[in-house]
Parts: C-alpha cells; sequence; structure tokens
C-alpha cells in the first residue's frame, strides 16, 4: 500500500533476480534450439540417421562387450560385418550433424561420379582425336553404329 510491496512481492523479485539461469539465457537457449527441434520432428533423413546410429551402435556394443581391448581391435580388423557396422554409424553420425546444422547432405556420387565420367569422355576423346587410333576408332563407330540402325 503506497508505494510498499508485500513480503511475497519482494520475495518473488529476489528469487528472480537471483535465479542460476537468468531469463534471457533461456530464451536464448529456446531460440537456438528451436530449429533442431523442428528438423527432428519434420526431417524424416535425419530421423533415419538417427535410428541407423543407434541400431548400429547397439549391435557393435553387442558384438565387443565382452573382449578386451586387443580382441576388439583384431575384429575391427578382420571382421567385416562389424566394420560395415563402423562405418554406418560415422555415416550416420556425419550425414546427421550435416543435417542438424541445415547443410545440404548428398547422398550418392558427388565429384567421384563427375570424375570417372570426366576421365571417361577424355578418354574417349583422346581415342577418336588421336593420329594414330582417330581413324580406326571412328570407322569401328560408323560402322558399330550404322548395324545397330540397319538392323542386322
Amino acid at each position: 500500500m503506497f508505494g510498499r510491496s508485500s513480503r511475497a512481492e519482494r520475495l518473488r523479485e529476489q528469487a528472480e533476480s537471483n535465479s542460476l539461469v537468468p531469463m534471457a539465457t533461456l530464451a536464448a537457449a529456446y531460440t537456438g534450439a528451436k530449429p533442431v527441434i523442428e528438423r527432428l520432428l519434420y526431417d524424416d533423413d535425419l530421423r533415419d540417421n538417427i535410428r541407423t546410429f543407434v541400431e548400429s551402435g547397439r549391435s557393435i556394443v553387442d558384438e565387443l562387450s565382452d573382449e578386451g581391448p586387443t580382441e576388439i581391435v583384431t575384429k575391427l580388423w578382420g571382421d567385416d560385418k562389424l566394420r560395415g557396422e563402423v562405418e554406418a554409424v560415422a555415416g550416420a553420425v556425419s550425414q546427421g550433424s550435416k543435417r542438424i546444422r541445415g547443410e545440404k547432405v548428398r547422398v550418392r556420387g558427388g565429384r567421384g561420379g563427375r570424375l570417372l565420367f570426366l576421365v571417361l569422355v577424355a578418354a574417349v576423346g583422346f581415342l577418336f582425336l588421336h593420329p594414330r587410333t582417330g581413324p580406326r576408332a571412328r570407322k569401328f563407330a560408323t560402322d558399330t553404329y550404322g548395324s545397330l540402325t540397319s538392323g542386322e
């Protein structure tokens, strides 16, 4: 009354000012977590990455749970199935982390496929344009094309 606050109001203000985590920090954490949570809810590929990570990790742990360090290394070195599980875990983690950050993930191909295509084009170009092999390669190509189109 008349500018004085009640004991309950003073205690509430004191609790808000002495809180361990300020409200601004909580708001910033929520703002930063919101896109990640939305991706977890709506991105099917991210959920598949997480599922693969958990399932492969569980099978690795089941396989290696009773082994010592040297046996673990020996199994990882020699067992192709186990190594494939480890690679699946690593791939799922890599793709999942890229998806959470909002980066694009290449599922297949990429530079390796383009590089192979460029090497093949260069090899065919060399074969057809080189003075020694060019005339024979062009004759072979025209004969092959003629036999395919004529139906013989």
